[in-house]
C-alpha cells in the first residue's frame, strides 16, 4: 500500500482552500475535503483531510490538520487500510513542528510520533509501540508528509516553474521537485468546468530520485488550488487515481 500512502501524502498536502487577502493567501481555520480512491477502476478507498482549527504547541500558534485513510467494499476485505495522521502546521513560518502517524495496513501496523525543532535543525522520533527514539538532523523548514505542499499554496504555480519542499518521512530526509506544467481545463466531480495546473512532483533521496511509481496531480489554478484529480503509476500494471467529491 505504498501507493495509496503516496495518495495521502499528496490530497493531505493540496486538500483545502486558501482564502485570498489584501498581504496572503491565508488557509481556512477549518475545511473538510473527502476523495475518492480508484485502483484498476474499482473504488477502493476514501481520504477525509480536514484542517481541525488552531491550537498552540511549544509556544507556537498552529494549524491542526488530520488526515484519515479508509479502503472500502472488496478492497477493505482483500487487504484492510486504517490510517489517521495528525500534523501541527506552524501558522508564522509554515513548516511542521510535529507529526503523529497511527497506520494499521493489513497485518502492519505503527504509532508513532516525531517532534520537529526547526531552530535547531533536529527532529526527535519516538515509536509509541516500543519505546524506541532517536533524534537526527533534518534541514531547514521541513515538513512531514501531510503538511508538506499546503506551504505549496503560497507558490506562484504559473507553468515552467519549479520548488524544492523538504520532507521527512519515515525518518528520512527527502527533497520534493515539484514542476508546475501545462494548464488545462478540468471538470470536477461535481460537473464543474475549471482551469487546472498540472503538477509533477518528485522526489529526491540522498540525490538519487526515488523510483516506485509516478505520481501526478491536477489542482485548481485559482488562488487555493484546490485539488481535483491525482493519479499514481507504479511501475508492475497498478493506477491509482484519487478524485475530490468534497
Amino acid at each position: 500500500m505504498k501507493l495509496l500512502f503516496a495518495v495521502i501524502f499528496f490530497v493531505g498536502c493540496f486538500a483545502g482552500a486558501v482564502q485570498a487577502s489584501e498581504k496572503a493567501w491565508v488557509l481556512p481555520a477549518k475545511e473538510t475535503v473527502v476523495f475518492r480512491i480508484k485502483w484498476l477502476g474499482i473504488t477502493a478507498g476514501e481520504i477525509t483531510s480536514e484542517i481541525k482549527g488552531l491550537t498552540e504547541i511549544k509556544g507556537r500558534k498552529a494549524y491542526r490538520i488530520e488526515v484519515t485513510a479508509k479502503t472500502v467494499g472488496l478492497c477493505s476485505k482483500l487487504y484492510r487500510v486504517e490510517d489517521h495522521f495528525v500534523s501541527y502546521l506552524d501558522v508564522e513560518h509554515l513548516y511542521s513542528l510535529r507529526h503523529e502517524i497511527h497506520r494499521r495496513e493489513g497485518h502492519y501496523a505503527k504509532d508513532a510520533e516525531i517532534d520537529f525543532d526547526q531552530e535547531k535543525h533536529l527532529a526527535h522520533f519516538k515509536n509509541l509501540a516500543d519505546g524506541r527514539e532517536r533524534s537526527f538532523a533534518i534541514p531547514p523548514d521541513t515538513q512531514d508528509t501531510v503538511t508538506a505542499a499546503y506551504v505549496a499554496r503560497t507558490f506562484d504555480l504559473q507553468t515552467g516553474r519549479r520548488f524544492e519542499i523538504k520532507v521527512c518521512n519515515s525518518e528520512k530526509n527527502y527533497v520534493i521537485d515539484l514542476a508546475i506544467a501545462n494548464k488545462t481545463k478540468m471538470h470536477t466531480a461535481d460537473n464543474k468546468l475549471v482551469e487546472v495546473v498540472r503538477l509533477q512532483p518528485r522526489a529526491h533521496f540522498r540525490n538519487n530520485v526515488v523510483r516506485e511509481g509516478r505520481l501526478s496531480g491536477y489542482v485548481e489554478s485559482a488562488p487555493g488550488h484546490a485539488p481535483v484529480f491525482i493519479t499514481i503509476k507504479a511501475p508492475v500494471f497498478t493506477r491509482l487515481t484519487a478524485t475530490r467529491i468534497k
